[in-house]
């Protein structure tokens, strides 16, 4: 089935209790109530009026649109349930996820070890690459897809420079790991920020050299101007744990097997093909917002 602004109308539902933090409101797998920043681009975001992709923000007048919200309008379609957008800080996800505030995180999370201990996972429903975000005049000549910088070239790139991320996200401890602790270069890390429009502020500014991210996130981010995409061979220095990292899940509490069934048979029926357009679509239209 290919998924059009043409496709059927989706069940859209607001939810009579309050927002995620009122403690008092819970929810079951009889709808799909899920929760997501509303600013994290191309993945989703916030914008003032609905148009063909969006999906209106519980108890707000505003609503959400993005890669994200393409994958809830298609769960939603699929599996026949009403939906539920709620607007959370990244830091309140799972513990949302833990009080019953909402029985699904989709908000381009990514499995973690760490993770895996509080919540479990759906299968990837994006699977991504790491890339850096970079002021353009910085970038190294010929660096693409095709001739993608060694991790050698990115040491010696980075040497003497900061490197930011978004707090809690794997990018940021891929700096941690992979550049930061290094001996043979000086590589410092600077205080994570709240938001990834907010590091990729950051690297314009020059208060930081480069940003790592999935390369949807690096790409919506050179949005802004003057900034270009890093492309790296990260597969011959990250860790199996870090690569898997890269992919994008649907967060669910544990022992909520029924609706992780629901979820991975949907998802399997979502082709990678499908998957490309959505994210397409959602990065061109994080451009112009």
């Amino acid at each position: 089935m290919k998924l059009t602004k043409k496709s059927p109308m989706l069940f859209v539902v607001l939810a009579v209790l309050g927002l995620s933090g009122c403690g008092t409101s819970r929810v079951d797998n009889t709808k799909l109530v899920i929760g997501m920043e509303c600013g994290y681009q191309p993945f989703n975001w916030t914008v003032n009026k609905a148009n063909d992709y969006t999906l209106p923000i519980h108890g707000t007048n505003q609503f959400a649109d993005g890669y994200d919200i393409a994958v809830a309008r298609y769960l939603s379609q699929d599996l026949g349930k009403e939906v539920v957008i709620k607007k959370i800080e990244w830091d309140s996800l799972i513990p949302s996820l833990l009080n019953d505030e909402i029985n699904m995180v989709l908000a381009g999370m990514s499995v973690t070890p760490k993770r895996l201990e509080t919540i479990d996972f759906s299968d990837p429903y994006l699977a991504s690459d790491l890339a850096f975000l970079i002021k353009t005049e910085n970038l190294p000549e010929g660096n693409s897809k095709e001739n993608p910088a060694s991790y050698a070239d990115l040491k010696a790139l980075f040497n003497n420079q900061n490197l930011v991320c978004q707090a809690n996200v794997v990018g940021d401890d891929i700096i941690e790991t992979y550049f930061s602790s290094l001996t043979d270069v000086s590589i410092h890390h600077n205080t994570a920020l709240g938001t990834y429009p907010l590091a990729a502020q950051d690297v314009k500014a020059g208060l930081a050299f480069a940003m790592p991210a999935e390369l949807p996130v690096v790409e919506a981010m050179t949005n802004f101007g003057g900034l270009s995409v890093l492309y790296c061979d990260y597969q011959s220095f990250l860790s199996e744990d870090d690569i898997t990292g890269l992919s994008v899940n649907v967060g669910l509490k544990k022992g909520n097997d029924e609706l992780r069934k629901e979820i991975n048979a949907s998802l399997k029926k979502l082709t990678q093909e499908q998957r490309s357009m959505m994210m397409g679509e959602a990065s061109e239209r994080s451009a112009n917002n």
